[in-house]
């Protein structure tokens, strides 16, 4: 059966049509096809019903065009319903704007077990992968997310480095019977065309999409 794979991407600060390609392009390099659709914000709800075998989101909190008066888009609602979506069975992943500014008391950064403190301007970063399927590194000019982790019970697999430091920058666990990963590269078009960034994310697409066994991990693993 082909999988089906549901992204959300495009906020106030990243073209929707950008991240889309972005994660296409890395679907394209999987060993299987797959559906892949895009849909808006206001449809999430909805695609979490109808529980695909992976959704993939690259949207901060807010609604687009109320940077004035900020409007948090998730609300402990929504929350808990992405929760049980990955709690069930499904796969998660957030895309990097996709942890931008979620509240620390939330369900969903509970689950992500990683969360956005800020990020300095542009420049080169170097991010090392330390994936037995897809150890490398490449370097690009992004901007560094700085990721705080709420506990140890998710497996560090990517940091990065700049003349800022060094940060996480890609992490996954077993989350009920589902499964969750966080990767905050890339901001730009050319760092989302990199060939190497690419092929990490695919291997962790991959992951993602992989069978689970039916044995249970419990919330915290």
């Amino acid at each position: 059966m082909v999988k089906r794979v549901i992204s959300v991407t495009g906020d106030a600060y990243h073209q929707r049509s950008d991240s889309k390609d972005y994660i296409q392009h890395a679907l394209d390099l999987l060993d299987e096809l797959v559906h892949y659709e895009n849909i808006p914000i206001e449809k999430l709800t909805q695609a979490l019903s109808e529980n695909p075998d992976l959704l993939i989101l690259s949207v901060e909190n807010q609604i687009e065009g109320a940077q004035d008066s900020v409007k948090e888009w998730l609300t402990p609602e929504i929350s808990d319903k992405i929760v049980s979506y990955v709690d069930k069975g499904g796969s998660w992943l957030a895309l990097h704007s996709g942890m931008l500014n979620y509240p620390l008391d939330s369900t969903y950064i509970d689950m992500l077990k990683g969360y956005f403190i800020m990020h300095p301007k542009q420049v080169a970063v170097t991010y090392q992968s330390y994936l037995a399927e897809m150890p490398s590194e490449f370097t690009i000019t992004d901007e560094q997310y700085q990721v705080g982790i709420l506990d140890d019970y998710t497996t560090v697999f990517m940091r990065s480095f700049s003349s800022y430091g060094e940060s996480v920058a890609g992490w996954r666990h077993f989350y009920g019977s589902g499964k969750v990963a966080g990767y905050t590269p890339s901001h730009n078009t050319t760092g989302m065309a990199d060939d190497t960034n690419l092929l990490i994310l695919k291997t962790v697409i991959t992951w993602l999409l992989k069978q689970q066994s039916s044995v249970r991990w419990k919330r915290f693993l």
